[in-house]
């Protein structure tokens, strides 16, 4: 199925959504044992210019309807996407077909209505935060830092000596504190108390735009940011109706259906539940060009896809002091029995408006001037439903 299938499932939702236009906003989730190929994106602000590239080809005068799927991401990049929606629409709904979490559930809090299936899913708000200042693993990578798991320690240190007032366990929290100083860097702690306070205002600002009767802001915010304990919690459409009251609606059976099938159309369209291993799909080439789709922005009117263009090297892994002359322009050559090892060489990265109506179909061909023996030739489509 491409673009121009897809179009009647926004068509069906269209249908039982009079005076509404979709807009499809995907994040694709798709796993892979290379975390550079782009088979998949978060949520960010880089988003914008390809939904207003959508956006303003809707017709004048309908309501929007924000399709949104997405396991979350940057949560600077809510403020900027919601500001867009509403310059269309400043009363815009968001359907969630399935999977609608952290930077997804905060931008859900500026629609004015968020309908939810069965199977929708919205998560806590509370933030992971990273910056030069955070501890990092053996790798040298950084370590996140989530707002939930400091607080939880300064409970616990409160908790096991700080039930009194006297200066004894007033002295016990303080030792425990500077344990957690002594392991982070108080820059990392103080990015991580600004960050929550920032959600916490965000989502304050996010929810008078649309108040609820009988709501309490303070305390959904609060539900949002903390009660729940876990961030990986998954809020069903039962708890988000009674956290967020009667902004939260429930699908209709035929609505949840039509959703249901444009969330399937992607799924399958893309490979989200497959997921993509390298060394299966190279086979025993050792270069392939290869096209990834990580997210889409789309209506019926227009597309807009986020991809990643590159080169998949495979080649053989030498064992320890073992060298191979390798002539000129040529790269390391699978030898039977070694162990495979694969890197990805990215040549371009960017949402692409997708013009042409069956989807992406072009045909790769090598360049005359390309000096890389034994390219594959792709077919797109066909790379599409492989991953490429």
């Amino acid at each position: 199925m491409a673009w121009n299938d897809r179009k009647k499932c926004f068509a069906k939702v269209e249908k039982l959504r009079p005076g509404r236009t979709l807009v499809a906003l995907f994040n694709f989730d798709r796993a892979s044992d290379d975390a550079n190929l782009g088979v998949n994106i978060i949520f960010n602000a880089d988003m914008k210019e390809a939904l207003f590239r959508v956006l303003k080809e809707t017709p004048k005068g309908k309501g929007i309807d924000l399709c949104l799927y997405t396991r979350g991401g940057d949560t600077n990049g809510v403020w900027p996407i919601v500001s867009l929606l509403r310059e269309f629409d400043p009363e815009f709904e968001v359907l969630v077909p399935f999977r609608c979490h952290s930077a997804g559930t905060l931008l859900a809090l500026g629609a004015k209505r968020v309908v939810l299936t069965e199977l929708s899913e919205l998560s806590p708000i509370d933030p992971t935060t990273g910056n030069q200042f955070n501890p990092q693993d053996p790798a040298g990578k950084w370590l996140g830092i989530s707002v939930e798991d400091v607080q939880a320690f300064r409970d616990f240190a409160q908790d096991q000596v700080g039930g009194g007032n006297g200066v004894k366990s007033a002295q016990g929290v303080e030792a425990f504190m500077m344990k957690l100083v002594d392991r982070v860097h108080p820059l990392a702690l103080g990015n991580v108390h600004r960050v929550h306070k920032q959600i916490q205002r965000l989502a304050k600002e996010l929810l008078a735009l649309h108040p609820v009767k009988g709501r309490d802001s303070a305390d959904a915010v609060k539900a949002l940011t903390s009660e729940f304990q876990s961030h990986l919690h998954m809020i069903s459409r039962q708890q988000a109706k009674e956290t967020l009251g009667e902004q939260i609606a429930f699908a209709s059976r035929p609505l949840a259906a039509a959703l249901d099938e444009l969330l399937r159309a992607y799924e399958d369209d893309f490979n989200l539940r497959r997921p993509f291993i390298v060394k299966s799909h190279l086979g025993d080439a050792t270069i392939q060009e290869a096209t990834f789709v990580g997210g889409a922005v789309e209506s019926r009117m227009w597309s807009y896809l986020f991809k990643t263009r590159g080169r998949l090297h495979q080649f053989s892994a030498l064992p320890p002091n073992v060298q191979v002359q390798i002539p000129l322009g040529q790269g390391m050559p699978l030898v039977p029995g070694l162990p495979r090892e694969h890197r990805f060489e990215m040549l371009s990265q960017t949402w692409e408006h997708n013009t042409e109506p069956q989807g992406v179909t072009k045909l790769w061909r090598r360049p005359k001037t390309d000096p890389l023996p034994g390219l594959r030739v792709i077919h797109a489509e066909r790379a599409v439903a492989a991953g490429y």
